[in-house]
């Protein structure tokens, strides 16, 4: 029968003779493709801005203060006691762990610092992880329905030196801390408005504690920041290659993988012992079939009737439950044993050993038998339960972590003293970056696992690495791979296997993460976590939804977003382009790509692949476009609904400092086809007042950025102009520079046309009111307009190709 990887090399071949076939020049879509490339990353220091001098916000806050014990004693109060009468002082309401959870706004959780005398640091963990587990399952309900993204904190702290574990001068006392540090990435999927932090310290600074978990309470931004003297630190990633081969692998080497019999485990397995012709050693928790199973040999579609027949057992008085597990379990076993079976029928050396790395007798056992012919380890072991907090039991979460902490504690303490060529940890970037729904405990065990990588890489002679991945192409514990590509895509298996074997034998160690485009279920307090830099895949369409993010005030997934966004002409020139009144104003097109920007944060449940098709019922006040105090401060809403099929987002902006009653722009952004919806008057519903002037015009364009068209008259009446694209660089001074998604240009430039009636004469109409925008393609170089001022119809197309780019009714002028 085929193994998992062969049938897989069997679809790619079917896809490569596809390609074959393909007429020349027709290339599939791939935009939104389930597998992309990875890149190699690695995370570095970075400075960031001293904390502000005041602690904010501590005022009647609740907190919840977990944990305590860094000075290495058995008395947890110590620093507890120092870090409460500190957030007392500012105001706080301080609850020690033990009381009532109910209406608390934050929790500071100081995890643990160092070991008690004679306690296993595989297990170390259990009591304070489940202390906090016991918290957030006190507080869970009450988080999980606020709406508020300004009330919820928690804050973990850790005691790798003050720079993660990343600095080199980092003592990385207690590198255990890396489970908290996992959890807290994590919190926001199943409590979307828990603004979470990490701070890392050193043990020896215990006594800075106090302030510094003041200073950093009760703010946003990014999630790692360390302390080390009076540097303030964060982590960002940066695009690395991998280094040259250092080390020689080959057929008398023996590679030790536990977990390694399923899955990617055994992916890499019959990949090192057919690439290099070593012997693998591939472990798992059962015996190896004998043989004699009733299953044992049968091909897919046979196993699947040896299935049938195991539901229909439901009829002599078997529970479901049962009938399940023994399916998962027989299925489990049956490619295990294809796996082996296959693999010693092509005369690769693999053999198998029965063991569970959470126990350290059966590790203790199998390396002595095994120790002195090893060459190099891969501790892939690890299970994934996949569910919201609440219906996760505590053995549940202990077994996850335990699994991938105590396992690799026991295998790094029995081979310490060997002379391997590498360890190599398979971590998950769910621990670098954060879970999915229901993997607060897998994301806490990956990232503990990265950060005990680093430590003993400081006390072995060999190299220990941890390679964080994405999910792989339909391989490993994920049950529900389609759900996995909302949070990013997946690694092809033939270019991660390359990879992990170029960095085996460039013997890497430390943290190496690959990662792929983001997918849509970035949440708004994921995106400002961590620094985005252009090194991350999918940049250019990422990027863009975080600048116009602003500063998020209430969330609702799926439903609503409200955010304070502000415009400020030291970083947006185009802000002095525009004037109303002769007062510097926010230009139009910018209003509407806040818009369309803000509309992507609220997605229906399933985050399917939206595209926007039109804007339609825009209604914008020309008073709200002053920037009468030099910036626009405006409160955005961004509220979502479906409407039969079609996914439509209404936007609404008004003035913060009108308390509500100032003027409000209003629109809605319709995610169809714009071809799928008729003409659409402008809102009859809004009273407009016309301005008419021969002196200074009340709306004004001094083109110094968004270049000017100059029009044409056909004899029908119509009018033509020519457009530049408007080059973002010109529209913004910042950074990092966010791609438009309207054709501003343009846009504007029928703005202009539609304000204006002759020499020395103008007309504005207040508010501005536009019956639709519908949008066609992205424009590319310069564009040909033609409007119709009487219909009130204008149509962009590229000049180049001809083809729509957007079409605006509903917009009638100059009379």
């Amino acid at each position: 029968m085929l193994s998992v990887h062969e049938a897989q090399e069997a679809q790619k071949a079917q896809e490569a003779r596809d390609a074959q076939t393909r007429p020349a020049g027709q290339v599939p879509p791939d935009t939104d493709a389930p597998v992309q490339p990875v890149t190699r990353m690695e995370w570095h220091l970075t400075a960031l801005p001293g904390p502000a001098p005041e602690p904010s916000g501590l005022a009647g806050m609740r907190v919840l203060l977990l944990g305590g014990d860094t000075a290495g004693t058995s008395d947890e109060s110590a620093t507890a006691a120092s870090v409460e009468r500190e957030l007392s002082a500012h105001g706080a309401r301080v609850i020690r762990d033990g009381r009532s959870h109910s209406g608390i706004d934050a929790i500071v959780d100081l995890t643990m610092g160092r070991l008690p005398e004679g306690e296993d640091p595989a297990d170390a963990w259990r009591r304070p992880l489940l202390r906090t587990v016991a918290a957030l399952r006190g507080t869970y309900d009450d988080w999980a329905a606020e709406t508020s993204a300004r009330r919820l904190f928690y804050l973990a702290v850790t005691y790798l030196g003050g720079g993660m574990g990343q600095h080199p001068d980092d003592d990385l006392a207690q590198p255990l801390g890396g489970i908290w540090a996992g959890l807290a990435k994590t919190l926001h999927r199943e409590l979307p408005n828990c603004n979470a932090r990490v701070v890392d310290t050193s043990l020896a600074a215990a006594g800075d504690l106090p302030r510094i978990v003041a200073a950093e309470l009760g703010r946003t931004g990014e999630l790692e920041v360390g302390y080390r003297g009076s540097r303030r630190l964060t982590l960002t990633p940066m695009a690395r290659p991998v280094k040259d081969p250092v080390l020689d692998l080959g057929a008398d080497d023996c590679v030790l993988i536990s977990g390694g019999g399923r899955g990617i485990g055994w992916e890499l397995a019959r990949s090192l012992a057919d690439t290099y012709g070593m012997r693998v050693l591939v472990t798992g928790r059962e015996a190896l079939p004998t043989g004699d199973e009733p299953w044992f040999g049968l091909s897919e579609s046979e196993l699947k009737s040896y299935e049938k027949g195991l539901w229909s057992q439901r009829r002599k008085g078997r529970s479901l439950a049962d009938i399940r597990q023994d399916i998962v379990r027989t299925r489990r076993l049956w490619e295990l044993a294809a796996n082996i079976t296959g693999a010693r029928a092509r005369g690769l050396r693999v053999d198998y050993a029965r063991c569970d790395f959470s126990d350290r007798e059966q590790v203790r056992a199998l390396v002595r038998r095994e120790g002195a012919a090893l060459t190099g380890v891969v501790h892939n072991a690890g299970v994934d339960t996949a569910a919201r907090l609440p219906k996760k039991s505590d053995d549940e979460i202990a077994r996850t972590v335990h699994i991938k902490i105590a396992g690799f504690t026991h295998l790094f303490e029995e081979l310490r003293g060997h002379r391997l060529k590498f360890f190599c940890n398979v971590g998950s970037l769910t621990g670098r970056l954060g879970g999915m729904v229901g993997q607060l405990e897998y994301a806490a065990a990956n990232e503990g696992l990265a950060r005990l990588g680093r430590w003993a890489g400081r006390r072995a002679d060999f190299p220990v690495m941890t390679l964080a991945w994405p999910t792989w192409d339909r391989i490993g514990l994920i049950a529900n791979f389609s759900a996995t590509l909302r949070y990013m895509t997946a690694v092809d298996v033939g270019d991660g296997l390359a990879r992990w074997r170029a960095e085996l034998l460039a013997g890497s160690d430390g943290e190496v993460t690959f990662v792929g485009p983001l997918g849509r279920a970035m949440s708004p307090g994921q995106a400002t976590d961590y620094p985005v830099v252009p090194d991350l895949p999918g940049f250019a369409g990422t990027y863009p939804r975080i600048h116009h993010l602003g500063e998020v005030t209430a969330y609702r997934p799926h439903d609503r977003l409200v955010s304070r966004v502000t415009f400020d002409p030291e970083t947006a020139p185009v802000l002095t382009d525009f004037t109303v009144d002769g007062v510097p104003a926010v230009p139009v097109s910018m209003l509407l790509e806040s818009a369309v920007r803000g509309a992507e944060w609220i997605v229906p449940e399933d985050f399917p692949q939206l595209r926007v098709g039109c804007l339609e019922k825009v209604v914008v006040p020309l008073e709200l476009l002053r920037l009468d105090s030099g910036t626009a401060v405006w409160e955005r809403e961004v509220c979502g609904a479906h409407e039969g099929l079609t996914w439509v987002v209404t936007v609404r902006f008004r003035r913060r400092s009108d308390g509500g009653d100032g003027p409000e722009a209003s629109l809605r952004v319709v995610h169809d086809s714009p071809e799928a919806r008729s003409f659409v008057p402008p809102r009859s519903d809004a009273p407009r007042t016309t301005t008419w002037r021969s002196g200074r015009p009340l709306l004004r364009w001094r083109s110094s950025v968004v270049p000017v068209a100059l029009w044409s008259e056909e004899p029908d009446g119509r009018r033509v102009a020519e457009v530049p694209a408007c080059p973002p660089n010109d529209l913004w001074a910042t950074h990092h520079v966010p791609r438009t998604s309207l054709p501003v240009g343009a846009l504007e430039n029928v703005l202009m046309a539609c304000a204006k009636q002759s020499n020395g004469l103008s007309v504005a109409v207040d508010p501005l009111t536009v019956g639709r925008l519908a949008l066609h393609s992205e424009e590319h170089g310069m564009s040909v307009v033609e409007g119709d001022p009487i219909l009130g119809i204008w149509k962009v197309r590229r000049r180049d190709s001809g083809a729509p780019v957007m079409t605006v009714s509903g917009l009638t002028g100059p009379l």
